[in-house]
């Protein structure tokens, strides 16, 4: 037995040779492997093997949102040549998702048809939809899924940038929502922006909307702040009096700031406009504040996403209506 069998220990790795163990996959953000153990700790949920590459932990049914992307349906098996045959035979192309390297199977799977890593384009009319099976390799076992999560492979959400236009790299936020979690806008509707310096999201939510109300401490980029359907003030975007912004129906914000300073200007301003969409950074100093994001998700028409984009930190998205 190879020194890579002991990855997975004994027990579970016999069972999964024999196809006795019933398991999903995982896969984490890169370096936020250990807020997706937190998070299963906290839901309860049995891990079998964790790596900063993979978790294999028994099947649930609820969202994980620190996990990148989820397979279900997992199976796994030794290399033989029938189960070559079966993934040569699947309806779908599969796409192999490298984890721990090992180029004897690797070899004798390269004949496969698999799907390339490319990026995104970004066209929310053209979003991928194609069906495929996804596969990886642990110790000497192939892991397999024709269920995972992910839109694009792996979940991998890498884009073909725009290096020209935007001031910085946060419009792929944006990009991300718009492609991978079906953020739809009403080019009719109004936008208002806090935190919104130096303008990359509102690059894109000038594309989106007839008009965008963008507010911060700061200026915006000189070529943002000439795109005429944006209208910038400076000054605290805390101290913005919802009343005078009834006419919005988008509320979009990537500030910095405490989790709960955010939550508390969400409250207040669905106190005034209860029906109003909503697209919210939520950034952690350190740990993922768990707590909070419980309560997001207790505002009706919620959903928290991790998106690829972020980083120590996650995305509150509400949509009530286009």
């Amino acid at each position: 037995m190879s020194a890579q069998k002991h990855l997975i220990s004994t027990d579970y790795y016999h069972q999964l040779k024999k196809q006795l163990l019933s398991f999903h996959v995982l896969i984490p953000f890169i370096h936020f492997s250990s807020e997706l153990e937190r998070e299963l700790t906290r839901k309860n949920v049995k891990v079998y093997f964790k790596s900063d590459k993979i978790f294999l932990i028994e099947p649930v049914s609820t969202q994980i949102i620190w996990a990148q992307d989820h397979w279900k349906n997992c199976l796994s098996s030794e290399y033989t040549v029938d189960l070559y045959h079966q993934l040569k035979n699947f309806s779908t192309i599969g796409y192999y998702h490298p984890t721990f390297r090992h180029k004897h199977i690797e070899n004798k799977l390269s004949k496969l048809k698999k799907i390339p890593q490319k990026r995104i384009t970004f066209n929310p009319n053209k979003k991928f939809n194609f069906k495929y099976y996804i596969w990886t390799i642990i110790d000497d076992l192939i892991i397999y899924s024709d269920q995972p999560s992910a839109r694009y492979p792996a979940g991998w959400n890498e884009f073909e940038e725009d290096k020209i236009h935007p001031p910085n790299r946060a419009y792929l936020k944006l990009w991300e929502a718009i492609m991978i979690h079906d953020l739809k806008f009403d080019s009719k509707q109004i936008a208002l922006e806090i935190g919104a310096s130096p303008g990359g999201w509102s690059w894109v939510l000038s594309q989106c909307f007839d008009k965008v109300y963008t507010f911060d401490r700061a200026p915006l980029a000189d070529k943002i702040e000439q795109i005429k359907n944006i209208k910038h003030s400076l000054g605290d975007a805390f101290k913005l009096n919802p009343l005078d912004y009834k006419d919005t129906s988008w509320f979009f914000s990537d500030l910095i700031c405490t989790p709960e300073k955010i939550y508390e200007v969400i409250q207040e301003w669905l106190a005034i406009s209860p029906d109003k969409n909503f697209m919210c950074t939520i950034k952690f100093k350190g740990d993922c504040d768990f707590e909070i994001i419980e309560k997001l998700l207790n505002i009706e028409h919620s959903k928290i996403v991790r998106l690829y984009q972020n980083k120590n930190e996650v995305t509150w998205i509400r949509q009530v209506k286009i």
